[in-house]
């Protein structure tokens, strides 16, 4: 079949190119008829009609799409980001082309190329550690980047996202205070700022509080359920279980819960188990999860209102912001006193 064009529009519709174009890329503000700008719009239904979008950018110079890069889709903490992103750009017109990267760098670098060739207005990154060199390239063709969540090792980007040091720091604050002194922690992917940040936050706690960091209580992780079923599983394998352990992110401290219970201890009798995020999952599992409420949701919401706002005004600084985040304290960890 073949694909219907301007022409074929202008045609039925009994008016110029120009006339289809304008109402295509809805400049119609000024010298046209009501009538004539619902018949236009009538016929484009009626046909099945699709604007050339390569066309559209080099009469208006403007693509009307925001590429968003993520490391892992399935992860509902970015689902939820991904539909705040999207909420807001289609508010404001705006189409969302989304790159799913399954934490590859190689497939980040490969989404940067692509998103290149769609002329994208504008990025919002959320990076497995990609290096600052590659960013650059979309900055160095006058594409603004923010980051959302994950800030870069290096680089001067702007950013949205939470505290990873304050919200580590303020959870294993909230166990030590429950009188749990022999804390483990799982570590996510150390190319990872929010990974390493989280680390931080316990590390200083930890040792302004005086308490031993047990080498044997430290495992590292990918931010996924299987290495949290992994990490968990190297736990009770050990002589002396900690008395808690953190996990850098939800979908791992669900993946110990799991590898835990397999073995016949209970949560939080037993052991008590922490996480980031308080993604919908935190609250399904039994016991409930302690852990950070990160607002994914308004993360995106935000990222995007800051990038469109820059984009349609060309403000020569993009600002950053740090979300508000909070403690919720669940039922995987108990008293201790």
């Amino acid at each position: 079949m073949r694909k219907v064009t301007i022409i074929d529009v202008a045609r039925k519709a009994g008016v110029s190119l120009t006339t289809v174009s304008r109402v295509s890329n809805n400049d119609t503000k000024k010298h046209m008829r009501k009538e004539t700008k619902e018949r236009v719009l009538r016929v484009i239904k009626e046909l099945d009609y699709t604007p050339n979008k390569y066309a559209r950018f080099m009469k208006r110079q403007k693509s009307g799409v925001i590429g968003v890069l993520v490391p892992d889709i399935s992860d509902q903490f970015f689902s939820l980001m991904i539909r705040g992103i999207e909420n807001i750009s289609y508010q404001n017109g705006y189409s969302v082309v989304i790159c799913d990267a399954d934490n590859s760098l190689e497939k980040e670098k490969k989404y940067i190329r692509i998103l290149l060739k769609e002329m994208v207005e504008g990025v919002i990154l959320t990076s497995s550690g990609i290096e600052n060199e590659k960013v650059k390239k979309l900055t160095k063709e006058r594409i603004p980047v923010i980051l959302a969540d994950r800030k870069l090792k290096t680089g001067d980007f702007p950013y949205v996202g939470s505290d990873g040091v304050k919200d580590s720091y303020i959870l294993t604050k909230y166990l030590i205070d429950l009188g749990y002194k022999e804390i483990g922690f799982l570590k996510g992917p150390s190319e990872v700022a929010t990974a390493t940040e989280r680390f931080k936050g316990y590390i200083r706690v930890m040792e302004q509080n005086k308490l031993i960091i047990n080498e044997n209580y430290l495992k590292q992780g990918d931010y996924t359920f299987q290495s949290g079923y992994l990490a968990g599983k190297e736990f009770v394998n050990l002589t002396k279980l900690p008395q808690a352990i953190i996990a850098a992110n939800d979908l791992m401290a669900v993946g110990i819960i799991r590898a835990l219970e397999e073995k016949g201890l209970r949560i939080p009798q037993d052991i008590g188990v922490a996480g980031f995020g308080n993604i919908p999952l935190s609250s399904l599992v039994k016991p409930k999860l302690t852990t950070i409420e990160i607002p994914a949701y308004d993360i995106g919401r935000e990222v995007a209102l800051i990038l469109l706002s820059h984009i349609k005004r060309k403000r020569k600084r993009i600002k950053t912001k740090i979300m508000d985040t909070k403690l919720i304290k669940g039922e995987s960890c108990k008293s201790l006193k």
